[in-house]
């Protein structure tokens, strides 16, 4: 079907294309009946405001664009119920796309939400590559939000607290007796990561004679459950179980445990498994994993609200701040004993 104009409603109404445009856009002098009338008429013919039009004039479409990593981390469900309530509050929507941690992937959607006329974006960087949303930012003026990972001082970002929630999984890990204590680490090109990464080893280098950073961190690629499955063999090939084991997020602990169920390692005797974000799957199916929580809906709600206010705000947008959300641990039966 063609798609319905301002000049179609002009011409059904017996009025100017530019009078169709102020009584739709709430400007002007139009007497109140007229303008009800149109907007009426708009509605009835099926009228939708062309985003990318009011983009080109300048105008607010309404909508922000998001990139995440995977549309399966379940990470991202409560963070996206955060997103939607600022946004329902304040009239926008929002559009989401996955990178899959490729660089490249990131910068065409990141550039396709752009170019669509967003009034924003919300990015979960894959690495440490900053150009693509340097040259957004500047070419389409557009304020940008990173979520979970920070990137210089370039960007506003709204962060968990990566270095406590490490701090906080090696201290538990220590009161678990004497045993191996491992870290399964994800890509360091995340600052995130890396923060959890270094103060697990920072405690442990301080408290544990027998850790080193050479033998007690192993890395996986991919922060999904088939990463922490098979580098379980990697794991325990250099080291006899009673171990202890930090996933780097729940996705990675939960293909631990699978790696311990079906190799008949008990947990927590043999094996202690412990994550990192608290996914909502866990309570959901009874998944007793002790994890660093994150407040992921807030994470969501910060992130939309600091958008928005960029938006309105140039000096925000010249000094862009971080947010860092406070975690702590819940202790579950996947590392003590009930």
């Amino acid at each position: 079907m063609k798609r319905v104009t301002i000049r179609d409603i002009a011409k059904e109404a017996g009025v100017s294309a530019a009078t169709v445009s102020l009584a739709l856009n709430d400007k002007g002098k139009l007497p109140a009946e007229r303008r009800k009338s149109i907007r009426s008429l708009a509605e009835k013919m099926g009228y939708q405001p062309n985003a990318m039009a009011r983009a080109l004039r300048g105008a607010s479409t309404g909508c922000v664009g998001v990139v995440i990593n995977y549309f399966n981390n379940p990470f991202f469900r409560s963070m996206f119920a955060g997103l939607e309530s600022v946004a329902d509050e304040n009239g926008f929507s929002f559009t989401v796309s996955q990178s899959r941690d490729q660089l490249a992937k990131e910068s065409r959607n990141a550039r396709l939400l752009a170019e669509r006329g967003i009034d924003g974006l919300i990015v979960l960087p894959c690495g440490n590559e900053t150009a693509h949303l340097k040259e957004i930012a500047q070419h389409y003026s557009m304020p940008i939000v990173l979520i979970s990972h920070r990137l210089e001082d370039a960007f506003a970002a709204i962060e968990a607290d990566n270095l406590r929630g490490g701090r906080l999984v090696a201290e538990h890990f220590l009161e678990l007796g004497d045993r191996a204590n491992i870290h399964l680490a994800g890509p360091q090109e995340k600052s995130g990561l890396t923060a959890r990464k270094e103060s697990f080893c920072a405690v442990m280098l301080e408290r544990d004679p027998g850790f080193s950073p050479d033998t007690h961190i192993f890395y996986t690629g991919a922060l999904t459950a088939d990463g922490g499955f098979m580098m379980m063999e990697a794991i325990l090939s250099a080291h006899r179980p009673p171990l202890n084991v930090f996933a780097v997020n729940d996705e990675v602990a939960l293909g631990v445990l699978h790696y311990c169920r079906q190799k008949g390692l008990a947990v927590p005797l043999d094996v202690a498994v412990a994550g990192f974000s608290d996914i909502d799957i866990l309570e959901a199916y009874g998944i007793p994993l002790t994890t660093v929580h994150i407040p992921a809906r807030r994470m969501g709600e910060n992130a939309m609200e600091l958008l928005l206010e960029m938006r309105k705000n140039e000096r925000i947008r010249e000094y862009p701040p971080t947010i860092t959300l406070p975690v702590n641990l819940i202790v579950r039966e996947s590392t003590v004993m009930p």
